[in-house]
Order: structure tokens, then C-alpha cells, then sequence
């Protein structure tokens, strides 16, 4: 698939460039505030909104420890992501965080900063080259992994498990790896595959 990508703006990273490109051909949006959320929400809408107005029910639950026991009241858990701190809603005495969602059971899982990294991510739904990898396929050693967008690639080890998923090592431990997400797989800087986060 990446090789059949068209990309428009090829390498070009530069947001004035590209506005200036656009000036020149007279784009109507040449002058349009950059987006910080998701393109196809519009102004003035938030994604619980978007969800809710398309028939999402955000019924009430529990705030949890690690431990199952209960903190206080949620108010849905679309209200909510991995790594949270602000807005939850609960006073603990301390920072407390989204370490988990338990959309089964309507649980959101709240613990310290600490319980956000791991070094082990499980992945489903994974291309490498194109293709589902087959159980035998072999990672290149020097493999980077990317979780979040933001983040540089970090250097793991990785395995193809016998039902497809790939299980993740990273070599220093990572926060937030959340369920849904994508993960991205690089060698030598060049994305490889990826997939999307099951654990």
C-alpha cells in the first residue's frame, strides 16, 4: 500500500510553505486555522459530541484502583483516554491517572504515572510490507516502534505470535501504549508496516 501512496505535498513539512502554495493558486483555504483535532469534526463540535449525536449511549460507571476497588463515579467512559489526568473528576489526594478502560465492565482504571509504561505492546491487524506476516517472519534486529504520534521511534525487538498479533519489546519502557492506536514499525527510518495496538 505505502508504495502506491500519492502524497501532494511530497517532502514538504514546512505549514508556511505549503500556505504559500496555496496562496499562489488561490486555494480557499490558503487562510484556514490550523487543525489540532480530528479533520472531519466540525468547529464548535468535540469527538463526545460527534459520538454522542450518532447514537452513543455514555452511561455512568466506576472509577477503580489497579485493585478493583472503587474511587468514585465516572461520567461515561468516552469522556476519557489512557494517560489522562485532568478532568477526571475525582479527587484521590494525589495525581491520579487513566491507566486503563474497561469498556466490558464500564470501568476506568486510574493509578499513578508509573503504571502508564510498559515494555511490551501487543498488536493486531498487522501489514509489514504489505502483507499479513507469516509466524516465521523475521523483524530486522536494529527495528524502531513507534505508539504516538509525537514520540521519536524507539528501539525494540519484535515477534510475529502463531494468531498473527506481534508482540512488542521495547528496550525502555513506554507510556501509554493505548488500545486502537496505531503502531508504526520502521528500518532505517523507512516505515515497514504496522498495526494497531490490542494490549
Amino acid at each position: 500500500i505505502i508504495s502506491r501512496l500519492l502524497l501532494p505535498l511530497e517532502g514538504i513539512t514546512d505549514k508556511e510553505q505549503v500556505r504559500d502554495m496555496a496562496r499562489k493558486k488561490v486555494l480557499n483555504n490558503s487562510e484556514a486555522k490550523d487543525s489540532q483535532e480530528i479533520c472531519f469534526i466540525e468547529d464548535g463540535e468535540n469527538y463526545r459530541d460527534f459520538i454522542k449525536n450518532r447514537g452513543a449511549v455514555c452511561e455512568k460507571g466506576c472509577f477503580t484502583d489497579k485493585n478493583g476497588n472503587v474511587l468514585g463515579q465516572h461520567s461515561g467512559i468516552l469522556n476519557y483516554t489512557i494517560g489522562q489526568r485532568k478532568g477526571l473528576g475525582v479527587a484521590l489526594g494525589k495525581p491520579a491517572f487513566v491507566i486503563d478502560i474497561d469498556s466490558e465492565n464500564n470501568r476506568v482504571v486510574l493509578g499513578d504515572n508509573e503504571d502508564l509504561f510498559s515494555r511490551e505492546v501487543l498488536s493486531c491487524d498487522n501489514l509489514i510490507e504489505g502483507a499479513a506476516p507469516d509466524i516465521g517472519f523475521t523483524f530486522p534486529e536494529n527495528v524502531e516502534v513507534k505508539i504516538r504520534y509525537g514520540a521519536k521511534p524507539a528501539k525494540a525487538s519484535a515477534e510475529v505470535m502463531k494468531d498473527g498479533r506481534i508482540m512488542t519489546v521495547f528496550e525502555e519502557p513506554q507510556r501509554a501504549a493505548t488500545p486502537g492506536q496505531s503502531i508504526v514499525f520502521y528500518h532505517e527510518g523507512r516505515v515497514i508496516g504496522g498495526g494497531f495496538i490490542s494490549r
